[in-house]
């Protein structure tokens, strides 16, 4: 299945998993909203009343059968006439004028005719009159001078003389609003931020390219998922973004490095449970891949842009191994970025890899690798930034280094730069058994990893699988990973069988 493919796939349990995720943001824009719209209607809306009157035709003749022959069945038409008649031009006019010199305004007609609306049953003869005002008692007032008048409305048509026309409801001071309704439109405003944030967060998770989990790893590509690292880290530490990524091009050593904190990332006693496992469960897949070889295995990792955490990731492989009681070498072969040396907290100015490729370094073993640096683990560091790391690596002094190297260790481990960055990862291709591409979830690209796999394809590099690091503990959207929650192994205590430093 292709990017597209995926991106077009939109589910039930991907729309609830949206309100999962982002619970508390909804939850916020949602509460603004009630609260804006609320104080809009209390500040912005003028508050409107109504006083109503009902009213009802009836025979004024007293001879049953004149009104049955035909003042009776006319009886609704009427009160649908009167109601026609209240609206009039001419019925208003005299309501106007009436109001105005009793009370001393000076309303106008359109202003009044606004005001009063009149309607009837449709089925009984029966008429109502409503006026409504920003001010409960101009419309109690309006109401009361119509009361008065109405009565008087057949007095202009002499072939109503049977009809009266008689108040059954008087109208009244109204003491609430008719509108705006506050409650409603509380609600509304609620409903109304909800939606607009909801379609945003939407669109935005509709639309990313970001890797967040194993599905969205496996639609990248078939290469298995060797290893899933739960977050460990905050924003500070190992896999934080770089502050500028275009100085990890500077290979003159004259750069300002990316500062990052690798403090407490190695695998110890204090170490999560959950990490520790994740740990084990990579160590064991990495495991069944190195059968394939007959001689000790030279595993290197790398990325597609620096920030996805492969340093920390390939010292704590390193580390596991080596916690079997395994002879490991680790090799800092990031020779324009260098951090195996602040991981592990040793000098940096001492021989390393790149004073052992220039021929500097004659006895590399003996003097520039750093013995049980971490229990049983050594190490060599990058030594001094050379200007030519690409060319270092792909010479025959690395590949005669790594050959004594896999026959004095188990296994031999490589960090090397970002695939996407430089072309150093690619200059060793010959020599490395498997590489180990890491994959941070919430910060790797799509279309990143894609070209990652694409360009060592092209390289005919051997592949071990992704390792899938920095995964939430809920996933991207909610969803529990390996190992992301405390279950009832976690009571057991795990010692390393190697002594920690």
């Amino acid at each position: 299945m292709n990017e597209q493919e995926k991106t077009a796939e939109i589910t039930f349990g991907f729309l609830v998993a949206i309100v999962r995720r982002f619970f508390l943001i909804l939850l916020i824009v949602s509460v603004a909203g009630a609260g804006l719209a609320f104080a809009a209607t209390k500040l912005l809306i003028d508050p409107v009343y109504s006083s109503t009157a009902e009213f009802a035709v009836e025979n004024t003749s007293g001879e049953a059968g004149v009104m049955n022959s035909g003042y009776q069945m006319g009886a609704v038409q009427y009160a649908t006439n009167y109601a026609n008649e209240v609206e009039g031009n001419v019925f208003l006019s005299e309501i106007l004028n009436a109001y105005n010199t009793k009370y001393g305004k000076n309303l106008t007609l359109k202003q009044l005719t606004r005001k009063i609306s009149a309607t009837s049953d449709g089925e009984l003869p029966v008429f109502t009159i409503k006026v409504v005002s920003t001010d409960p008692q101009e419309a109690y007032d309006i109401l009361a001078t119509v009361q008065d008048m109405t009565r008087d409305l057949h007095l202009n048509d002499s072939t109503r003389k049977y009809v009266n026309i008689k108040p059954i409801e008087y109208g009244s001071l109204a003491t609430a609003p008719d509108s705006p309704n506050v409650f409603l439109n509380t609600v509304l405003g609620t409903i109304i931020a909800f939606a607009i944030a909801y379609v945003a967060i939407f669109l935005k998770v509709f639309l990313d390219k970001t890797v967040y989990d194993e599905e969205m790893v496996k639609n990248i590509s078939s290469l298995p998922i060797v290893g899933q690292i739960p977050r460990w880290s905050d924003k500070k530490s190992e896999g934080g973004r770089a502050k500028n990524k275009a100085q990890h091009f500077d290979t003159k050593g004259n750069k300002e490095e990316i500062q990052r904190d690798y403090a407490g990332k190695l695998l110890g006693p204090k170490t999560p449970f959950s990490v520790s496992e994740s740990f084990k469960t990579l160590r064991t897949n990495l495991t069944y891949v190195a059968r394939q070889d007959k001689s000790s295995p030279v595993f290197a990792v790398t990325s597609g842009f620096a920030g996805a955490g492969k340093s920390v990731v390939i010292a704590n492989i390193a580390i596991s191994f080596s916690q079997l009681g395994k002879k490991v070498l680790l090799i800092d072969g990031d020779m324009r970025c260098p951090v195996q040396h602040k991981v592990f907290s040793v000098a940096a100015d001492r021989n390393g890899l790149s004073e052992t490729l220039a021929g500097i370094e004659e006895n590399p073993f003996e003097n520039a690798v750093i013995h049980d640096v971490y229990g049983s683990l050594d190490l060599m560091t990058c030594g001094r930034i050379p200007p030519n790391p690409s060319e270092l690596l792909s010479s025959d002094r690395m590949q005669q280094f790594l050959e004594e190297a896999k026959a004095r260790y188990d296994y031999v481990l490589i960090d090397l730069p970002p695939v996407l960055e430089t072309a150093d990862a690619g200059a060793v291709t010959s020599i490395i058994s498997s590489y180990i591409i890491v994959v941070r979830a919430g910060y790797s690209k799509i279309d990143a990893v894609q070209t990652v796999v694409e360009s060592m394809q092209a390289m005919r590099a051997n592949m071990a699988g992704f390792v899938l690091n920095d995964v939430n503990g809920k996933g991207a959207f909610g969803y529990y990973s390996h190992y992301g929650h405390r279950g009832k192994y976690s009571k057991y205590v795990y010692r390393d069988q190697a002594e920690q430093k």
